[in-house]
């Protein structure tokens, strides 16, 4: 009995620390999964067939040279099947080459977003994330802590600080959960700062010399923001762009740590000269140093600059003054349930109302499409009938009206004669005319 009772207490215990190593921040009911997918009964999108709805797309995109927003947002909400995601790709793509791409409603995002982490499809995910001139999908606070906190439960921290990456490119700082979860994300990247691929530039092998006519050339330039492509660096960022919004010890810490890894030794001295005269108590967390430690570990000697030297001897006197002696991802983890405990039931209410909000803009805009395609339809065949009144009033005064159009004729003729004479006047012109004529007339032999 006491062995059975043993071994009962030793299986809680294992099952309350997988639980608590497994962080579930946010609960399943935050997706809002049921009501997204009653978006499915609506009228609109029941009676549409994705296969036949993408040819007919692709159809109009190679006559018309555009496609409609409301037609990639449909398509974009209805398809299931993992294997369309290329083809929602293709458009999303022609959607950005047309004038139409200004008018991509704001469903569209959360719905290609959506779609791709249904199907696990992550690589294709961050490809249409972060080539945002070519596709233009943008996240949004909601689907930015869905995205963390799937990634997070599953210890992928790379691609959770990925996202957090995205949120600091677009400089948003505007709602406490994706405050929080980018914080966490980033710290729990840099326990083990692997899994981050840094894309590969692929280097033109051909020998061949290809000449291009441009109009001017670009000199190079880096922009410091949305040209970084170094992990740590992106991470570095993110951290001094969180840490800014913090006013406490923990946001000091981030932008302490943030600055080294963002290789900004200057501005780390600034802040930390700052800090020295104007805060006494708690200025940063006593933990941050061995973490600055940790991250420099791996920087060879020969590269250690006199910035990071001097900002060395700084970070030794600011060890001597009153700091934080609370846990960092303690910190952190209680700054994260503090954030969705404050926000998560609104969260869920307002995403529901904004479901029912797009699908009665989506009934909208398709009824504006419709009355304007109406409206062109009814133009052309006014235009039409026109021509047709134009071409029979011709033909029934044409006794009337005989001395006019011979002057019309004539005065034609003489604009063809003129152009003649000036040709004639360009013999090597004349000459390629003549090869134009003769290669239009050109027939294959039989063979």
């Amino acid at each position: 009995m006491l062995k059975s009772m043993k071994f009962g207490k030793n299986a809680f215990l294992k099952l309350r620390n997988s639980r608590t190593q497994k962080r579930l921040f946010l609960t399943e009911a935050y997706q809002c999964q049921e009501a997204w997918d009653r978006r499915l009964d609506s009228p609109i999108l029941q009676q549409i067939k994705p296969a036949d709805l993408y040819f007919e797309l692709e159809s109009k995109f190679n006559n018309v040279g555009k496609v409609s927003a409301i037609d990639i947002d449909i398509f974009a909400n209805v398809i299931k099947d993992k294997l369309q995601g290329n083809e929602l790709i293709d458009l999303l793509y022609k959607l950005r080459l047309s004038s139409e791409a200004c008018n991509i409603l704001e469903s569209t995002h959360q719905a290609v977003i959506r779609f791709f982490l249904s199907h696990n499809n992550i690589d294709d995910l961050f490809e249409i994330l972060n080539d945002r001139l070519n596709y233009g999908i943008f996240p949004d606070y909601f689907c930015y802590n869905i995205l963390m906190d799937k990634f997070i439960k599953e210890k992928d921290f790379a691609s959770a600080a990925k996202v957090a990456g995205l949120l600091m490119l677009q400089e948003d700082s505007g709602h406490p959960i994706s405050n929080a979860l980018s914080v966490y994300s980033c710290h729990r990247y840099l326990e083990n700062p692997n899994g981050w691929k840094i894309p590969e530039i692929k280097e033109d092998d051909s020998k061949e010399e290809i000449k291009i006519r441009v109009r001017y050339i670009k000199n190079p330039y880096f922009d410091d923001h949305f040209d970084l492509i170094d992990p740590l660096k992106i991470v570095g960022k993110t951290l001094v762009f969180q840490g800014r919004h913090m006013n406490n010890s923990l946001g000091r810490t981030c932008q302490l740590r943030g600055m080294i890894l963002y290789q900004k030794y200057d501005k780390a001295r600034e802040l930390i000269n700052k800090w020295l005269t104007e805060i006494n108590k708690e200025i940063v967390h006593e933990e941050v140093f061995d973490l600055i430690k940790q991250d420099n570990a791996n920087i060879p000697e020969d590269q250690v600059t006199e910035d990071l030297k001097n900002l060395q001897v700084l970070l030794d006197t600011l060890k001597n003054k009153d700091l934080h002696k609370e846990n960092v991802l303690e910190r952190i983890e209680n700054e994260v349930k503090s954030a969705v405990n404050q926000c998560i039931e609104t969260d869920i209410s307002q995403q529901k109302e904004i479901f029912l909000e797009w699908e009665k803009n989506r009934e909208v805009t398709l009824k504006e499409q419709q009355t304007l395609l109406d409206k062109q339809l009814r133009l052309e065949n006014i235009k039409k009938m026109k021509e047709e009144l134009e071409k029979k009033e011709r033909l029934l005064t044409f006794f009337e009206n005989e001395e006019k159009i011979e002057l019309e004729i004539e005065k034609k003729q003489e604009i063809v004669r003129k152009e003649d004479e000036k040709l004639a006047k360009k013999p090597h012109i004349v000459k390629k005319l003549k090869k134009l004529v003769e290669q239009e007339v050109y027939i294959p032999p039989n063979i």
